[in-house]
């Protein structure tokens, strides 16, 4: 998202995981748990540890890393709101590279479009891999959410990631990753001590090298100080 909470620590955890006859792309886990904080009411930052698992291996301590939001403008101010991400991430792999992720953060509310405000979130992020046995290689990863805002506890909503690992060498389309699915989003407000976020969703492969299906979620607790 492209707005940062001013003085607000978060403590996340995300999951992901994956669903294929074929064992090269079923079992595929991922974990994350993060603590953030909102250090200005334009900057966020988040430290987080990330575990990650290839199919028929445990699932294996794989980095450390260090996310930064910055908010460029007012909800509400101009046409979009916008924001930008910036990370660095520290393998604990050996002979793995350590890697940047940068890009733009695009919002858009919509205001009783048939009777119904929608929220849109897309992100455009570009990562390159540096140190040691890092490639020349620039990734780029899609992600877009559309939200209808129906209910404060849980709202339908559409996802999309795409992956690619290459742009100067990206392929045809059924060579790279993509996903579209349903996403419930919700939060749960316990003030004065905080509020709790959650999102669920499954994710349907939709390119021979994706996986036919994936479980992915998010929990979130916020409090301000």
């Amino acid at each position: 998202m492209p707005t940062v909470d001013f003085r607000e620590v978060e403590f996340e955890h995300n999951g992901f995981f994956s669903f294929d006859k074929d064992r090269s792309l079923g079992g595929q886990q991922s974990y994350t748990n993060a603590i953030g904080y909102g250090l200005t009411p334009w900057w966020e930052i988040e430290l987080e540890g990330e575990s990650n698992s290839v199919p028929e291996s445990s699932v294996h301590y794989t980095a450390t890393t260090v996310e930064n939001t910055f908010q460029l403008t007012e909800p509400g101010q101009y046409l979009f709101n916008l924001g930008l991400f910036a990370e660095y991430s520290q393998s604990a792999l050996r002979n793995e590279p350590n890697s940047f992720t940068l890009g733009p953060i695009v919002q858009k509310e919509l205001h009783d479009v048939l009777g119904v405000d929608s929220l849109h979130t897309f992100n455009v992020f570009f990562a390159h891999d540096v140190g040691h046995n890092a490639s020349h290689a620039t990734g780029l990863e899609l992600a877009w959410q559309s939200r209808l805002l129906l209910n404060r506890f849980i709202d339908p909503a559409i996802e999309y990631y795409g992956f690619i690992d290459d742009l100067a060498n990206a392929g045809p389309f059924s060579k790279q990753q993509h996903f579209l699915g349903p996403v419930a989003v919700g939060a749960v407000n316990f003030a004065p001590y905080g509020k709790v976020r959650y999102e669920v969703g499954y994710m349907f492969g939709l390119t021979p090298a994706s996986p036919r299906g994936a479980v992915r979620w998010k929990l979130e607790y916020e409090i301000a100080f």
